[in-house]
């Protein structure tokens, strides 16, 4: 993001989260009980069928 005069200018979403083993995204996953490898299968897993 940008402050300009008092405004706010988003350049970009990140919708993507970090997928190392030390990003949020996985560490919130080990919180659980899920470790990085069991959270990349479930995601594959999750995945709609490509065409």
């Amino acid at each position: 993001m940008i402050v300009k005069d008092e405004e706010i200018f988003v350049l970009e979403t990140n919708t993507i989260p970090g997928m190392t083993e030390t990003s949020l995204y996985p560490q919130a996953a080990a919180a659980v009980g899920i470790s990085f490898s069991e959270l990349l299968e479930k995601l594959i897993n999750a995945a709609p069928p490509s065409f």
